[in-house]
């Protein structure tokens, strides 16, 4: 299949808008448009990366395209919203710097692998990093509503970012350890 083909399919389409509303949202914001507006970008956004995948699967629409667009545009989308909250001094350096340094860290490690040959196949999303995804997506959104639509108990928001916090860190050190065993592997020169 062609790129274009593959383009149009509409899991991938729907991976396409979580790239649009990614910046979208900071435009709006710094346009000051009405916070409800944001808020309907972030959700969105937010459920457009289950139902991505999800259609992907159903409709049998898996693409290699997919594959690749679908991770970038989630790091992208959270990156930017958890940076827009640092800038708000909505949450502290640290966090975001964790947010940001695991998903650069994946990234780096995924082309490197990439550029010595190393087929990506062993690299599909894991376990605790769909743990990751999902509780920092639950704090984007938990952020989100307490700074627009309603004050959330301080100690609730704090035990989502704790979470977030340990599964970030926690798939962060499980893909070092996916990206040793895979360096560590002979590759096979394709013929």
């Amino acid at each position: 299949m062609s790129f274009k083909e593959d383009f149009l399919k509409i899991p991938n389409l729907i991976t396409f808008y979580r790239f649009i509303v990614s910046f979208l949202i900071p435009f709006l914001w710094i346009k000051g448009v009405d916070s409800a507006w944001i808020y309907f970008f972030l959700i969105t956004g937010a459920l457009s990366d289950a139902l991505d995948g999800n259609l992907a699967r159903l409709l049998k629409q898996k693409t290699p395209l997919g594959k690749i667009l679908d991770p970038l545009a989630d790091k992208l989308f959270i990156n930017m919203l958890f940076f827009l909250l640092y800038w708000m001094d909505r949450i502290d350096l640290s966090l975001f710097s964790l947010i940001f340094g695991r998903d650069l860290f994946i990234l780096l490690g995924a082309f490197y692998l990439f550029k010595r040959g190393h087929p990506l196949t062993g690299l599909n999303p894991t376990l605790l990093g769909k743990a990751s995804t999902v509780f920092q997506l639950l704090s984007l959104l938990v952020l989100y509503i307490d700074l627009y639509l309603k004050n959330l108990p301080g100690e609730f928001i704090k035990q989502i970012l704790n979470l977030t916090i340990f599964f970030t860190a926690a798939s962060g050190f499980h893909y070092l350890l996916i990206f040793k065993r895979l360096c560590l592997k002979k590759v096979i020169p394709h013929s």
